[in-house]
């Protein structure tokens, strides 16, 4: 189990916001079957401009998303941050 919680995936992915499946992660806590192609695109176009270290938080909340599992909005999710 990663050691990532909420409130740091809300941190990391605050400048990834994408509109969509990012966004909605971020906002919500939202997660669906398209969100981890989405972070990992974020995460490789980060990789391509030689962003490291951003990657690596990137796949962090890859792996967060990867065992919380697909699920609707989180009632509260901003609140009990």
């Amino acid at each position: 189990m990663t050691d990532i919680n909420d409130a740091a995936v809300r941190e990391i992915l605050r400048p990834h916001r994408d509109g969509g499946h990012i966004s909605r992660l971020y906002a919500t806590g939202e997660i669906t079957g398209d969100t981890i192609q989405a972070i990992g695109t974020a995460a490789d176009r980060l990789y391509a401009d030689g962003q490291h270290m951003e990657r690596d938080r990137l796949e962090d909340v890859i792996s967060y998303v990867r065992e919380a599992g697909e699920r609707p909005p989180v009632t509260g999710w901003v609140a009990k941050l």
